[in-house]
């Protein structure tokens, strides 16, 4: 309508006040709110004529004014009119449903009383249904063939408007969404619930299988990182799926990497049980030197600090005694310590200067302490399990096995093997055994200055080796790899609380009130 039609009715009588400016109950169920300005109800001739016009408005300016608002109106008309229908519901399912109900109702204004669909939605209704909620989704995201999001993708336009991708198993007799997929964009809401719900269809399926899966109908525009953005925000798959938060690996400490003698600085830990006949259980005490990883394997019957204590006098009989032996925290070691530190280690060192032994043991539940063992109990644990199977050994024949098993883990190489045979790789036996002699000396034919210039060579060979050592194996420990930067942990955010004696599914959840820094 034209400008010049409009008049102006005063605040005191418009009844569009009422509710913009507020008022009271009485004053909204006075006449003025039900009937108007009173003279309304006279005759057109006699209403109070005010124009808003005055003669300084500018006709040109209200047309573009208009012409803007027209345009904007049909640009966004249909978008919001689809967004406030997507936030009805949370499901796709839902929305789902929610447009088949409006196609239904459309259906039954436009037909005769007798024509029209009652009951449930049919399964050819919610087929149309999702089609034209495809049909929607595309038309608020694509321009057409043309559009620029599509460029290097081949698209047509179906006989039902909607947009299509073209494949090369076109004649192939199978499906025809299979065949021509719909098109779907990655950053559209509806999409995002989409793969949610063929997630949970699916029991929670992985990132190629719920892919797979939705190819048979659709073709998502970066499926791949659609789906596993939201795959990745799956709560149930987060519980299982979810890792622990990772930092960044300090220094070894001194003792790992300091001048020592062989098993000056020992682990030790308990592997097993083995199974011997006669229904008799044995275990195996693993002792490592930290500095060089030489290995020496005891057997024991029992977890007794009787038990242990036998078996780590054995140990010291033959590799000497060590300085600092580091185990976890289990009580049968924590036994054998205070077993030892009971002892009159004052007596002893003025009989045989035999120096105290210091135990250090790894905090409870913090098994990556003891890692530098726990590699090696894999080793031992993969071997056996070839070697032995199901069989049940006598004693003496499984101590025979730990012997070959420990000789084995021992002459495994520390350094890079390389193809030529400049050097030979160093290994922990290095370490163990002396110089090698494969022949033996004429005793006649020693003299002093030979046996001087040998010992000298010796000395030179044991020095070449621990320079070696340093340079090939110490020289070669670094930080491999970087931890990815993953976000820290704010205030506010689920977390799950670990717990060694309980299976995962079973971890609490916990919400992070403090950070402590």
């Amino acid at each position: 309508s034209s400008p010049l039609a409009w008049n102006h009715v005063v605040g005191e009588l418009n009844p569009a006040d009422l509710p913009s400016r507020g008022c009271t109950a009485t004053q909204l169920m006075s006449l003025r709110w039900w009937e108007g300005p009173k003279w309304l109800t006279e005759l057109p001739d006699f209403w109070r004529h005010g124009n808003i016009l005055n003669e300084d408005t500018d006709e040109d300016e209200i047309e573009k004014e208009k012409l803007k608002s027209m345009k904007s109106l049909a640009n966004t008309e249909n978008i919001v009119q689809c967004n406030r229908i997507y936030s009805f519901f949370s499901k796709y399912q839902q929305i789902v449903r929610l447009v088949g109900w409006m196609l239904r109702f459309k259906h039954n204004c436009l037909c005769t009383k007798e024509e029209r669909t009652r009951g449930e939605l049919t399964s050819s209704e919610f087929h149309k249904a999702e089609l034209k909620l495809v049909l929607m989704i595309q038309h608020e995201s694509f321009e057409g063939e043309e559009d620029k999001k599509l460029k290097g993708l081949a698209v047509f336009v179906e006989e039902d408007k909607i947009l299509r991708v073209k494949t090369q198993i076109v004649n192939r007799r199978d499906k025809e969404d299979f065949r021509k997929p719909m098109l779907l964009p990655s950053n559209h809401e509806v999409v995002l619930k989409l793969i949610e719900h063929y997630h949970k269809k699916n029991l929670h399926c992985g990132l190629q299988i719920l892919q797979n899966i939705l190819r048979e109908k659709f073709w998502i525009l970066n499926g791949r990182k659609t789906i596993r953005k939201v795959v990745s925000k799956c709560v149930i798959c987060k519980r299982y799926s979810s890792k622990r938060l990772e930092v960044n690996s300090g220094p070894l400490p001194e003792n790992r990497v300091r001048d020592a003698a062989v098993f000056q600085i020992t682990g030790v830990d308990a592997v097993g049980p083995l199974f011997l006949r006669g229904n008799q259980k044995a275990w195996v005490l693993l002792f490592t030197c930290a500095v060089y990883r030489a290995v020496h394997l005891e057997i024991i019957t029992s977890l007794s600090t009787e038990a242990f204590l036998m078996g780590f006098r054995r140990f010291v009989a033959r590799r000497g005694r060590c300085s600092t032996i580091y185990c976890d925290n289990g009580t049968n070691f924590v036994g054998a310590a205070n077993l030892l530190h009971g002892l009159d280690w004052n007596k002893i060192i003025k009989h045989g200067a035999i120096n105290a032994i210091e135990w250090k043991f790894n905090p409870p539940t913090a098994a990556w302490w003891g890692g530098w063992w726990e590699r090696l109990i894999r080793i031992l644990k993969d071997l056996l399990k070839r070697i032995l199977g199901q069989a049940q050994l006598l004693y003496e024949e499984m101590l025979t096995i730990l012997c070959d098993c420990e000789a084995l883990m021992n002459s495994r190489p520390l350094t890079y093997v390389s193809e030529s045979d400049q050097l030979v790789p160093i290994s922990p036996s290095s370490f163990l055994q002396d110089i090698k002699e494969w022949s033996t000396p004429d005793i006649d034919a020693i003299d002093h200055n030979s046996l001087n210039r040998r010992i000298k060579y010796r000395q030179n060979l044991q020095k070449d080796l621990r320079n070696r050592f340093r340079n090939e194996y110490l020289g070669l420990l670094v930080q491999r790899t970087k931890c990815r930067d993953t976000r820290k942990l704010a205030v506010g955010d689920v977390v799950l609380v670990g717990a060694d004696n309980c299976k995962r599914i079973n971890w609490p959840l916990g919400r992070v009130t403090d950070i402590i820094p």
